[in-house]
């Protein structure tokens, strides 16, 4: 929508108008995830194991806990860590398709998604990692 009612104020300058379609939604994204930054929500229900049999309220409870911990150190991570680590396992993106809404090169997405993994497993408790 963003791109219909401003393709009056697009001029070409030499880049291919798909760049700067692909720009208008980096660009949402980036504002999508700076507003909500301080306030990640993430539906409980989705990060639940289907295959796993509920054992009871102890396992909601230690399922909430372990999900307010991981939260709280993907909210540590730099920017960039945390907006990688989001589009990738919380949206389920593919290396591909965060790179090109991060405007960055595949391998630099493996690189900053290693380099936020290994954070978030310095950050989280042991009981936690595994």
């Amino acid at each position: 929508m963003r791109a219909l009612r401003r393709v009056r104020d697009f001029h070409w300058q030499g880049k291919d108008f798909g760049a700067w379609l692909v720009t208008i939604a980096r660009n949402l994204v980036a504002d999508h995830f700076k507003s909500g930054r301080y306030r990640l929500e993430i539906c409980t229900a989705e990060l639940t194991e289907p295959d796993r049999p509920q054992e009871g309220p102890e396992r909601a409870v230690l399922d909430a806990m372990t999900n307010r911990t991981l939260l709280i150190a993907v909210r540590s991570l730099g920017s960039e860590q945390q907006e990688c680590v989001v589009l990738r396992f919380l949206h389920g993106l593919s290396v591909a398709e965060t790179a090109l809404i991060m405007g960055k090169k595949s391998g630099a997405i493996k690189a900053l998604q290693y380099r936020a993994v290994r954070s978030l497993a310095r950050m989280l408790p042991a009981d936690l990692q595994g």
